[in-house]
């Protein structure tokens, strides 16, 4: 007689077996060649093109951020269908009227046809999590979350995904755009 214990076990086995799991880890696996062509480690800010995804850490663009009066990082699940999730194009034209610098940074690369076939103009940054010896997506970006803040890097508080600089110097941390008048 089985057990309800295998029972749950042979239930588990089917789930994953038969659907397509993402979100976990960064996804790379699950691109075609032609998506993975598309993204390279990032070695400078300068001549970026919106064809290539750049991989990228806290510290590459807490650097860059340097450079900016004003700076907008927006660290987003490609896909997201939260009420928290915009199209690209909105947090663009928000910098834009803000005289916000804008960086738009993927946390992996699942359904990353979604976030593609938008109409925007910006480069497109991904996390790198092999920078920061992390598999599972929700770790790296914590750290990667955390660092961009000056936070420990293992503290857990998530206070949402737009990060907000003046002179490289962190501000706040928003999890929707403000509301304007």
């Amino acid at each position: 007689m089985k057990t309800p214990t295998t029972y749950y076990f042979l239930f588990a086995v089917l789930l994953f077996t038969s659907c397509k799991i993402t979100g976990l880890t960064n996804d790379f696996g699950k691109l075609t060649p032609i998506e993975k062509s598309k993204i390279i480690a990032l070695k400078t800010f300068e001549n970026l093109s919106k064809d290539t995804i750049y991989k990228i850490n806290a510290i590459q663009l807490k650097e860059e951020l340097l450079k900016y009066d004003a700076a907008m990082v927006y660290e987003f699940t490609n896909g997201c269908s939260s009420e928290f999730c915009r199209p690209l194009k909105v947090y663009e034209k928000y910098a834009q009227k803000h005289h916000y610098k804008l960086f738009l940074v993927m946390n992996g690369f699942g359904n990353l046809d979604r976030t593609l076939s938008q109409n925007f103009t910006s480069p497109l940054f991904a996390i790198d999590g092999d920078y920061y010896k992390k598999s599972f997506r929700s770790v790296y970006t914590q750290y990667f979350d955390n660092q961009l803040r000056d936070k420990p890097i293992k503290d857990k508080e998530w206070l949402g995904g737009l990060f907000f600089f003046e002179h490289g110097k962190y501000v706040k941390t928003l999890n929707d755009l403000p509301k304007e008048d």
